[in-house]
């Protein structure tokens, strides 16, 4: 007999009906023991947990890093530590944060006696990315200035320095300047910077550094901030101090409202300067009773410093 090969599977089938391939299919598939899921034991899991949170902090550090030291999409270049030799022998040693603009204004921040350079970290990278440059230095007897390079029998330490040693601080500042606009050894220049500076100073070091500023003439500093000042420093006369900044270039003194002895220092210079007719001298205040650095964690107050020192600015790019 002839099967057409369109008939075969019907004929399959009426030959073998208890064999249908479907039907068998289908009780195959139930008959089946279902498949049994491995387990990832608990301590790859852990593992695999753990690199991913690694990963995470990694990228995250990164993410972080970029947006510190990038400004405008343009890196910022790296600080370094320097050091100079102020007129008297003594070396101060220093950090510098270069602005990534050729020619642009240094803000150099003087600590307050018995601290150092470092305090100023944080706000020293602040305004290096507002594209300034930016010098903070150990004041002699202070952080790594202890030293002088006339005499190895003449060391400098703040807690037991005089007052003609103390003094010898206005040199420090000095130097700074000088330094930023010198050469090295080799005939380089130390730094890109433009001529016009402004100064930022904390307590008695700020009052030392802006006794030495008012003898500079405006075109080299165009503006002072003092943080926390006291009507007392040493044989300094205060309120002349600022009488000698002049009556053109901005001063701004910042204090806490709770702080009694920076707050009477400030009426004393402020109603000194009014009696002489001058209107360049600014006041603010922070809440509460902190001092010194502390009153730089007030945004407020940054804003405020940015302001002095676009005044300054405007000073020196003038007619």
């Amino acid at each position: 007999m002839r099967i057409e090969r369109k008939n075969l599977a019907k004929h399959y089938r009426r030959a073998h009906p208890d064999l249908d391939p479907y039907e068998r299919m289908k009780e195959a598939r139930k008959e089946r023991p279902p498949r049994k899921i491995r387990e990832i034991p608990s301590s790859t899991v852990a593992r695999v947990f753990i690199i991913l949170f690694v990963a995470a902090i990694l990228i995250a550090a990164g993410l972080l890093a970029l947006s510190v030291f990038q400004r405008g999409g343009e890196s910022l270049e790296p600080s370094r530590n320097m050091f100079y030799t102020a007129s008297d022998g003594a070396i101060i040693n220093g950090t510098f944060y270069p602005s990534s603009e050729k020619g642009a204004e240094t803000v150099y921040l003087i600590h307050d006696i018995g601290e150092d350079r470092t305090v100023w970290n944080d706000y020293a990278m602040k305004l290096q990315e507002k594209g300034y440059n930016v010098l903070a230095i150990d004041l002699r007897g202070h952080g790594t200035s202890t030293l002088n390079i006339k005499s190895s029998d003449i060391t400098y330490d703040w807690t037991v320095m005089d007052h003609e040693d103390m003094m010898g601080i206005m040199l420090d500042v000095q130097g700074a300047y000088k330094w930023v606009h010198g050469e090295d050894i080799d005939g380089n220049r130390n730094t890109d910077a433009g001529e016009m500076g402004a100064m930022i100073g904390v307590g008695r070091g700020g009052l030392f550094a802006l006794s030495q500023v008012a003898r500079m003439s405006r075109e080299k500093m165009l503006s002072a901030t003092i943080i926390s000042p006291t009507l007392t420093c040493y044989d300094l006369d205060v309120p002349q101090i600022f009488q000698d900044f002049g009556d053109v270039r901005p001063v701004m003194l910042a204090a806490s409202e709770g702080d009694t002895i920076a707050g009477k220092a400030i009426d004393t210079v402020m109603a000194a300067k009014e009696a002489d007719g001058e209107n360049n001298g600014f006041t603010y205040y922070v809440q509460g009773d902190g001092t010194g650095m502390a009153l730089l964690k007030d945004e407020g107050l940054q804003e405020k410093i940015l302001e002095i020192m676009e005044m300054g600015w405007s000073l020196g790019s003038g007619p």
